[in-house]
């Protein structure tokens, strides 16, 4: 099955990033979401797990005959929430939201293929040096939530660069991440890997794509930060 986590820019969001070399109209509210849409059936994936979208991106694939959905849109006021996209045909078994433990209003949910567990997150940002990190107890909450011995995917904005704490916990849980080192974002003009698509108990092939990070969002990826794609498979094909 092939698996792509994608954080698709919520209008709502577009104010704290500079896109000046954007077309204007490309960032008008509602401008992007056709293209985002596209994007995503484009991708032959299986499953999608979406971070920032608002309620106009669920509408859409509300209406969209190819998939299941399953949105939870963030706590206190905020715009979005995390959309997981789930192929028709496909037996989802359990489907959970969550909110984190904190003032956030971010949020979580775990869908169930099988026995695989499919969390999907958008971690908030903080300090990399702050004492009490907000994306670290968030994380430590996704992980006991997913459980210890659970074989899993992490669709995630981790808000997070490589050897960073909350990759490292992702890590020590015993995850990979398919993207690696490989920029997912730009923010503030510098490239980052903030994207995670990490698995435990499965085994995956990252999906080579040639979006270019300097020039997005534009009308084929309409976002700041590029979907990452990868095949993944059972180690033990009984478990689904």
């Amino acid at each position: 099955m092939r698996y792509a986590t994608f954080n698709v820019l919520a209008d709502a969001y577009t104010g704290y990033g500079n896109y000046s070399y954007v077309k204007p109209e490309l960032m008008q509210p509602g401008a992007r979401l056709e293209h985002i849409s596209r994007l995503i059936n484009n991708l032959g994936a299986d499953v999608v797990g979406l971070q920032e979208a608002d309620r106009g991106l669920v509408e859409v694939f509300e209406s969209d005959e190819n998939w299941q959905y399953f949105w939870t849109p963030k706590r206190r006021n905020k715009p979005d929430g995390c959309l997981t996209l789930i192929k028709h045909g496909i037996e989802v078994t359990d489907h959970e939201s969550y909110m984190y433990d904190d003032d956030s209003g971010h949020v979580f949910s775990v869908t169930n293929i099988g026995e695989i567990a499919i969390a999907n997150t958008h971690i908030k940002w903080a300090p990399a040096e702050e004492p009490h990190h907000i994306g670290v107890a968030q994380t430590q909450q996704l992980l006991e939530t997913i459980g210890d011995q659970k074989t899993a995917v992490i669709l995630a904005d981790c808000n997070d660069r490589p050897e960073g704490r909350v990759q490292t916990m992702v890590k020590q849980a015993g995850f990979t991440n398919m993207s690696g080192e490989m920029p997912t974002a730009i923010v503030n003009s510098e490239l980052v890997a903030l994207d995670l698509l990490a698995i435990r108990g499965l085994k995956g092939t990252l999906i080579t794509t040639d979006y270019n990070l300097r020039s997005i969002p534009n009308e084929i990826c309409a976002s700041d930060h590029i979907p990452v794609v990868a095949d993944i498979s059972p180690v033990d094909t009984s478990i689904i």
